[in-house]
């Protein structure tokens, strides 16, 4: 019986028996019998060793570098500039597909066809979830469009892990020409090996993918040439992919003719066979899967096994070859649902073969879905009934919900989150219609699946990183409290960047954020800005505000790398126009009469305490006369803090209460969370301006700053009351993170709302990003239908806290 992690026998139960036959028998060491067995041992002992040392440094490996993903669902895929895109993000553990609350931020933005951001937002996570919008200006081109999302950790790692999603943005404001047809070179075929390699005179699978320069597949029939004989006929099986077999011998140039659909053909050549090497063929049976390793080499030492699913080892096998061939057999229980990574090594512990296997979920999300009514009318109440069941009965799930009219421009959006997280997220690049390989169990569509892991083999690391336990290093942190805004501090005299340069960054107005860092060797910054929500600016200072000898620079947070997916050729739908010119005037309708209400925010439940969180004494100015100066307020109403001059320079003395004596260097003094490091220009403030002052009497210690008492002083507007900045700070304009937009949805519960004659042309009729479910308890959205009739969609999708993800959608009738 084979160990289900090594692969073999345990040395505990091989040894004895040996040493006993030896102990009996009493042969030489030398006879030729013992010697064998000896090499047996030895050898077994050193499979055994090699085994379980690549296990050990891959779940070494695995532990400092945690993976998550993102899923982003949209309201639908189809917008006119001058709508709302509404989303939601769900961030899990790559390893369990659990909802992760470790990054507090997730980035969205949609990118054009050259890479560059039309749209880009920072949505807060809690949880695992978190949710935002963005109005798209009549400035967009029409055109398709990549949406991509990630997370700050999420950088450190190639963007092809990030996720991405294709939209179509139509401006009926601002048509494009149209595109024309792509041309004849446009066309790509790649051939893939099972396993990575061809081997003289070793029968091999090979998988192609034919895609225009869009990436979408096309069908074609295909020849392969030995020279100039013609060997095989192909053609795809789906989505311009699929397989062939053959046996290259030595000698041989291997071409493919692809007869294009255009017209025309396009010639390639396969990858240039191995005279020797290492194949790998995967059998797929019912209850197991039968993987095939063979060599040409003459190497009799055995080859090894190792498959991870989702990071964690699931089988670790050594097989010694006969004839060339090592067979290993796995129970497909032994797997986790979802795509599992199977690398064969040859005995120097380097891999030679690689491929992917997906094994479907045997538990998912039980997601029901049912509208009460198959139709109805206009402006009337609809009812949708839902349940969610998870693993057990007290798993929580957390959901999202769109109710959209589909038509001829706007299909079913099928991205679903279950399909992506088991099956997209662990591949290179996009997937055309993903949702096609969970339509069914049929043999053909397997048989495409597996096609299509044919043409991703390839992995998240290097396998000598992992074995030779390199350390790694991390450019970009998780954003475990909330956003860090980073940056530099260079010199002004020689560009080059300082360290220990103590520096403030503050985010003035009515909800003030302040906080300090210190340059690192490398003149780095890092701010973390907890509970940073809205759209303003931020102000940099270094502790000495009043020196001109630095620059501070911040850092873009969204990533530089180009996303994986092209997005595919725009072509105005003009077969539509009517379809067309409907969305348009809903878009124009509901900017006109729903412009004030769909433009409401509201910021998260958070806490709004300042970063000192209590302070020792809070003065309203308005509870006590009103004084002319600030320094007759600090002189007669502020209590243990002094102020004194000096050389036509004033200074404030802190008393500190726990220590019991005064602080011997100014405050830190802020206005709207702005520090003013001059006490002259502080006392030259209209105090009539000023609403509250808070004292803190005590040292207060911010990461490596210290500061001898702080007087936070608000304004009435969040203005600075007209307080102007020293020369050597720099504001700049900076986008938080989301404000929460209020969903607008009328309610026609009365006959003199569903009789208003303000037209309501809502394509969009419902979205609720923030459904949560227990067990399997009914639960109900409701809302009314608006005066656009036709077929309406209602997308359900979300994920339990026990890692189950799950998808539905019904659909409803909406006549005059």
């Amino acid at each position: 019986m084979l160990n289900p992690i090594s692969g073999l026998k345990p040395p505990q139960a091989v040894m004895p028996m040996h040493f006993s036959f030896i102990s009996k028998r009493k042969y030489r060491l030398s006879h030729p019998l013992i010697i064998i067995v000896l090499a047996c041992v030895i050898s077994n002992a050193a499979a055994q060793d090699q085994v379980q040392e690549t296990a050990n440094a891959f779940s070494r490996y695995t532990r400092q570098s945690p993976a998550e993903k993102i899923f982003v669902h949209t309201d639908k895929s189809l917008y006119i500039a001058g709508e709302i895109i509404w989303f939601k993000a769900y961030t899990t553990d790559a390893t369990l597909n659990k909802p992760l609350n470790i990054s507090k931020v997730t980035y969205v933005e949609i990118l054009d066809t050259a890479g560059k951001a039309i749209m880009q937002a920072k949505i807060g996570m809690q949880k695992g979830s978190g949710n935002g919008s963005a109005y798209l200006p009549l400035t967009i081109n029409s055109g398709n469009y990549v949406l991509r999302a990630y997370t700050n950790w999420m950088k450190n790692f190639s963007p092809a892990f990030f996720f991405e999603k294709p939209l179509t943005i139509i401006n009926t404001q601002k048509i494009s020409p149209a595109v024309q047809g792509i041309k004849k070179d446009s066309f790509n075929v790649s051939f893939f090996p099972e396993g990575g390699n061809l081997v003289h005179n070793i029968n091999a699978k090979v998988a192609f993918k034919a895609a225009d320069a869009y990436g979408k597949g096309f069908n074609f029939r295909g020849s392969l040439l030995d020279d100039n004989d013609t060997l095989l006929h192909f053609n795809p099986l789906h989505a311009g992919i699929g397989n062939f077999s053959f046996t290259p011998q030595a000698g041989h140039v291997y071409k493919a003719v692809i007869q294009l659909p255009a017209g025309g053909s396009l010639i390639k050549e396969l990858p240039a066979p191995y005279p020797t090497g290492y194949t790998m063929q995967v059998n797929n049976e019912s209850g197991a899967i039968q993987v095939i390793v063979q060599t040409n080499t003459g190497n009799t030492a055995p080859v090894y096994l190792f498959i991870h699913s989702r990071h964690v080892v699931k089988y670790n096998a050594a097989a010694t070859p006969v004839n060339g061939k090592a067979v290993f057999n796995i129970n497909k229980q032994t797997l986790n649902s979802g795509i599992s990574h199977l690398t064969v090594f040859n005995s120097d512990k380097k891999p030679v073969c690689e491929r992917l296997f997906f094994k479907p979920p045997q538990q998912q999300l039980r997601i029901s879905l049912q509208a009460e009514m198959p139709t109805y009318t206009t402006r009337k109440k609809i009812d949708i009934s839902y349940t969610a069941t998870g693993s057990h009965a007290g798993d929580s799930s957390n959901l999202s919900m769109a109710v959209y009219r589909v038509d001829s421009l706007q299909p079913l959006d099928e991205t679903f989150i279950d399909q992506y997280l088991l099956l997209a997220s662990d591949l290179a690049g996009p997937i055309e219609n993903p949702a096609w390989y969970f339509t069914d169990t049929s043999a053909q569509t397997e048989e495409a699946l597996d096609n299509l892991l044919l043409t991703q083999g390839w992995r998240r690391f290097k396998w000598q990183d992992v074995l030779q336990n390199n350390k790694q290093y991390f450019t970009y942190v998780p954003e475990y409290n909330g956003h860090i805004i980073t940056g530099t501090v260079t010199s002004q005299p020689t560009g080059k960047p300082v360290m220990n340069v103590e520096t403030y960054l503050s985010a003035p107005g009515l909800r003030t954020q302040f906080t300090t860092a210190v340059s690192d060797s490398s003149g780095k910054l890092g701010y973390e800005m907890k509970n940073f929500y809205g759209s303003g600016s931020i102000t940099l200072q270094t502790s000495q505000a009043r020196k001109n000898n630095y620059q501070l620079t911040i850092n873009n947070p969204f990533s530089s790398m180009p996303a994986t997916t092209v997005p595919q050729l725009f072509l105005l739908p003009a077969a539509n126009p009517v379809t067309l010119q409907q969305h348009s005037l809903s878009m124009q309708v509901q900017n006109i009469y729903s412009a004030e209400k769909s433009n409401r925010f509201s910021l998260p439940v958070s806490d709004t305490s300042a970063f000192y969180l209590h302070p020792d004494a809070t003065y309203y100015l308005d509870d006590y006369t009103r004084f002319t100066t600030m320094e007759e307020i600090l002189r007669e109403y502020v209590k243990l803090v002094n102020v004194r001059k000096r050389e036509g320079i004033y200074y404030l003395d802190v008393f500190d209460l726990s220590g019991n004596k005064i602080l011997t260097s100014n405050p830190l003094v802020l206005l709207d969370g702005v520090p003013i490091q001059d006490m002259n220009e502080l006392l030259k403030l209209d105090p009539l301006k000023l609403r509250k002052l808070d004292v803190v009497n005590r040292r207060y210690i911010m990461g490596a700053t210290i500061f001898d008492g702080i007087l936070n002083w608000e304004s009435i507007n969040g203005d600075m009351a007209g307080y102007t900045l020293p020369p050597a700070a720099i504001t700049l304009d900076y986008a938080a993170l989301n404000e929460e937009r209020e969903f607008y949805s009328p309610v026609y519960d009365m006959p003199a709302n569903a009789g208003s004659h303000l037209p309501d042309f809502r394509n969009l009729l419902y979205w609720n990003p923030n459904i949560t479910t227990s067990g399997s308890n009914t639960q109900h959205a409701v809302f009314y239908s608006s005066d656009l009739p036709g077929k309406y969609v209602v997308v359900l999708q979300g994920i339990s806290a026990s890692g189950l993800s799950g998808s539905q959608v019904t659909s409803f009738q909406v006549n005059k």
